[in-house]
Parts: structure tokens; C-alpha cells; sequence
């Protein structure tokens, strides 16, 4: 797995230069991209007559980076959808034995179908495929992803437990998967590695920016007061929920802070 990572890192950072030939006078000169492109039988292709689900392909053999929108590959072959309508450009970057060549090539976007609009997108991804969150445990100093609030104001730090030696009776290895299948939202929840996962629809309220989880399957229930959750912040790495009312004399307020699985600060 090290391997792998290391290899896609590589691969990034080798794609990225700005200048990843030092002696140009040694290699074969850059072929035409258009050569290039028949060389490889580069194909780029809506799926359907102006959908957003587009194919992209090149012969096996070749290493290539295909590039639009936020969206990146390095596969042969591979299908991407696109969020908006319009012309989009899509590169494909393939390495010759010359150097880098880019292909670019452009596509129409007429429909964009079952597309979840934001902010709900940022939480089950923009077509509702899912999106794995995790506890925030690398934010700051580490001890700010589950903290007692003011009721009034999520990010006014009454106590932090972390700091000093308090654990959550759940741990922080829990993993939350928000997805939408057809016309419901679902939570799956996964307390710790190996554990049986435990499922339950939400509603999103996005007037309000509240989330409303329908079974007691939330990680840290003994601290969750209510059903409903207010959304504090909300983007595509980043989810911080809080309650007010907390406490046995209902006079506190507690807040939890995920991020997307496999984001990292950089504190």
C-alpha cells in the first residue's frame, strides 16, 4: 500500500513540474499532441447526446493524466461526470519518451441529471454517491474535534475533554457515510474498525442548516441531547455539528468536528 501511495505521489509531483525534462537535448523531440492522440487512440466522449457522464480513453500501456473541473485520473480508461452545463476543455496528459505532451479536447454539456444541489452536496457528494467523514483529530492542537460549548456560540470553549485525558466513550475511529439513494438520505455509521454498521435516514434542512438523524445512531449519543443537529460549517472537507441545551442543567452546548476522510490540515 506504501508502494502505491508512493508511486501516485510520484506520479503527481512529476506531472506538475514545470519543468520535468533537465537535459531537452538528449530526448527525442515532443511529438505533435494531434500525432500523439492517434498514436494512443485517445477517445473522449459524452456517454449520451449532450449528458455529463463522459468516457475517456487511450490504449492500454500509456501513462497519462486526464484533467477537468477538480476532477483528475490516471487511468487508461475511465468514466467522470461533470457537475455543470457548457463547453468544459479536458486535457490528457500522456508521457512519450520526448516528455510531457498535453491533448486537449472539448466536450458539450446540455443536461446534468439527478445532481444534488449544495450545500446537501458537500455532505453526500454531487450525485448523492456518499461521502465517508471521520473524526477531525488533526485539526489545530487535537483536541478541539469534540468539545462542551456555550449554548449561545458553538466555538466559544467552555471544556475540552481531550485535553484533559477524557475520552469519548465511542472513540474517535468512528466513521459516518452520508449518501442519497433515490429519494432518501441515509446515514451509515461505523463506531470502530470491525464493527457491525448501523444505518438510519436523516432529513437536511438546509433554510435552517439543521440535520435531523431518525434512529440514536450517532457516534456519542450519551452527549447528544436532541435528534437534531445544527450545522455550523459545512463545506466540501469539513463538517462541524453542535447542540445547545446540553449538560444536566441544559445550560451548555457541544460541538463535534469532522472532516472528509482522507483530508488533512496543515497546521
Amino acid at each position: 500500500m506504501k508502494n502505491i501511495i508512493f508511486l501516485l505521489l510520484a506520479t503527481i509531483v512529476y506531472f506538475s513540474s514545470c519543468d520535468p525534462i533537465e537535459d531537452r537535448d538528449v530526448l527525442p523531440p515532443l511529438e505533435e499532441a494531434e500525432k500523439v492522440a492517434e498514436q494512443i487512440n485517445l477517445k473522449v466522449e459524452n456517454t449520451f447526446p449532450g449528458g455529463n457522464i463522459i468516457a475517456l480513453s487511450v490504449d492500454d500501456g500509456f501513462q497519462v493524466h486526464w484533467k477537468t473541473e477538480g476532477i483528475n485520473s490516471f487511468k487508461t480508461k475511465d468514466t467522470i461526470r461533470l457537475r455543470t452545463t457548457g463547453e468544459k476543455a479536458i486535457t490528457c496528459n500522456v508521457l512519450t519518451k520526448g516528455g510531457i505532451v498535453s491533448i486537449d479536447r472539448t466536450v458539450e454539456i446540455t443536461s446534468v441529471p439527478n445532481l444534488v444541489d449544495e450545500p446537501l452536496a458537500f455532505l453526500v457528494d454531487y450525485f448523492g454517491d456518499g461521502k465517508t467523514w471521520v473524526y477531525a483529530t488533526d485539526y489545530s492542537n487535537g483536541t478541539l474535534h469534540w468539545y462542551l460549548s456555550a449554548p449561545y456560540a458553538w466555538d466559544e470553549i467552555w471544556w475540552l475533554p481531550i485535553a484533559d485525558g477524557v475520552s469519548s466513550e465511542d472513540g474517535f475511529q468512528t466513521e459516518l457515510f452520508f449518501e442519497k439513494k433515490e429519494n432518501k438520505l441515509l446515514l451509515t455509521v461505523v463506531k470502530a474498525p470491525g464493527d457491525e454498521p448501523q444505518a438510519s435516514e436523516f432529513l437536511f434542512n438546509r433554510e435552517q442548516m439543521t440535520l435531523t438523524v431518525l434512529e440514536d445512531i450517532f457516534p456519542g449519543m450519551d452527549h447528544a441531547y436532541k435528534d437534531t443537529f445544527e450545522i455550523k460549517l459545512l463545506n466540501e472537507n469539513e463538517l462541524v455539528l453542535f447542540q445547545d441545551g446540553a449538560g444536566a442543567a441544559k445550560n451548555t452546548g457541544w460541538t463535534w468536528r469532522f472532516k472528509r476522510k482522507g483530508y488533512k490540515y496543515l497546521n
